[in-house]
C-alpha cells in the first residue's frame, strides 16, 4: 500500500512549466500566434508650421507640393504694395471676390499681423499698413481661392512680402536684380506706380524714372520669364479723386503710359496698365479694394496653363482595316 507522502504527490497537479525559461521550439501555442507591432519612436520635437511668412525654401516646398502661381508685387517704398495684399486678404473676410472664396492660407497669423493697424484693435483713428521692413532675402504669403461652384479647382497664389530698398538696390545694378530668384518664377510682375507722388508735380518724373530703370534691369538681367505678364498699377488712384479732375494730370498719366509702352511693349509678351484703391482714405465714395477684383480674376483666367493632353488619335487617312482598327474604339466609346 503506498505511503501517505506518495498519494499526496500523485494527487497534485504537477506545476505550468515556466515559460520565461521554455524555449521558443518548446512552447505550445494553440491558434495563430498574434504579431506584436513594433515599438514607434516618437520624435523629441514636432516641427509645426508657424503661420508666418514663408522662407525661400517654404515657400518651394509649398509649390512643390501643390501647382502654386508666383505673384511679384515690386515698387519703391511706402507706394502701396503690402496695402494691396493686406486688403485683398480682407475682402476675402467679407464676402467672395470675383466669384472666388477664400480657400484658406498657410501663412495666417503673418496675413492678419499686416491688416492689424486697420482694425479696432489698433486704436488707430486712420486705418494704416506696417511697413515691411528690410532684409536681404524675401519672404512669401500664401492665399489660397476657390471658385463658389467648383472647389476641386482651387488656385494657390504665393505673393512676395519684400521692401522697397530691395528693389531700389535691383533697379541700380543688374547684378543685385540677379540675386532675386523670385523673379525667374513670376507668373504675374506687378509694377506699382505711386498714385500719392503721382499728383505732386515736384515728386512725380522721379517716381516714373525709377519705376522704369527697376522694370528696365529685370529685362536687361533676363530675370523675368517669357509667359510672365506685367502690370503697371496706379496705386492709391483715391488721391487723384481728391485733387479732382484736371486736365494736367491726365495728360501726365496718359505720357506716363506712352513711354512705358515704347520702351517695353516689345519686349513683354503680355503688358497692361491697371489702377487701384486697395483702402481709399483719402476718397471713402471709391469702393474698398476698388480695382482689386479685376487683378485677382487675370491672375486666375490668364495665366497661362499647359494644354491638355490629347488621348485620342487623329482620324485615319486611309481606308485600310489596320488603320481603322485602332481609332475604331475611341470612337465607339467617345463618339
Amino acid at each position: 500500500m503506498p505511503s501517505l507522502e506518495a498519494i499526496n504527490e500523485m494527487s497534485t497537479p504537477p506545476s505550468p512549466p515556466n515559460i520565461a525559461e521554455t524555449k521558443p521550439e518548446d512552447q505550445i501555442i494553440s491558434g495563430e500566434a498574434e504579431a506584436k507591432p513594433a515599438p514607434v519612436e516618437a520624435p523629441d520635437v514636432i516641427d509645426l508650421s508657424s503661420g508666418r511668412e514663408l522662407t525661400e525654401s517654404g515657400a518651394i516646398s509649398l509649390a512643390q507640393a501643390r501647382p502654386a502661381r508666383w505673384i511679384v508685387i515690386a515698387g519703391q517704398v511706402s507706394s502701396g504694395k503690402t496695402t494691396l495684399l493686406a486688403s485683398l486678404y480682407e475682402m476675402f473676410q467679407w464676402s467672395p471676390v470675383d466669384g472666388f472664396r477664400f480657400g484658406g492660407s498657410t501663412t495666417l497669423p503673418a496675413l492678419e499681423q499686416l491688416c492689424h493697424f486697420s482694425r479696432i484693435a489698433s486704436e488707430r483713428v486712420v486705418p494704416d499698413t506696417s511697413r515691411t521692413p528690410y532684409s536681404p532675402t524675401a519672404s512669401y504669403l500664401h492665399i489660397r481661392v476657390c471658385p463658389i461652384a467648383e472647389v476641386s479647382t482651387a488656385v494657390d497664389f504665393l505673393f512676395t512680402d519684400v521692401s522697397g530698398e530691395m528693389f531700389e538696390h535691383a533697379r541700380t545694378s543688374t547684378d543685385d536684380c540677379k540675386e532675386l530668384v523670385f523673379l525667374r518664377r513670376a507668373a504675374a510682375f506687378l509694377l506699382v506706380l505711386d498714385g500719392e507722388k503721382a499728383v505732386r508735380a515736384d515728386r512725380r518724373w522721379a517716381m516714373v524714372e525709377e519705376a522704369k530703370s527697376l522694370l528696365q534691369s529685370c529685362l536687361d538681367s533676363s530675370m523675368l520669364p517669357e509667359e510672365c505678364r506685367v502690370t503697371v498699377v496706379w496705386s492709391k488712384i483715391d488721391y487723384f479723386a481728391a485733387v479732382g479732375a484736371s486736365k494736367e494730370l491726365e495728360e501726365f498719366r496718359a505720357e506716363v503710359e506712352r513711354a512705358f509702352t515704347a520702351a517695353f511693349g516689345h519686349r513683354i509678351s503680355h503688358f497692361a496698365f491697371a489702377e487701384i484703391a486697395a483702402r481709399p482714405t483719402k476718397a471713402p465714395e471709391l469702393d474698398f479694394g476698388k480695382g482689386l477684383p479685376e487683378l485677382l480674376a487675370g491672375w486666375v483666367h490668364d495665366y497661362s496653363e499647359s494644354e491638355a493632353m490629347n488621348l485620342f488619335p487623329d482620324p485615319p487617312s486611309g481606308t485600310r482595316e489596320s488603320e481603322l482598327f485602332a481609332f475604331r474604339p475611341s470612337t465607339e466609346t467617345n463618339p
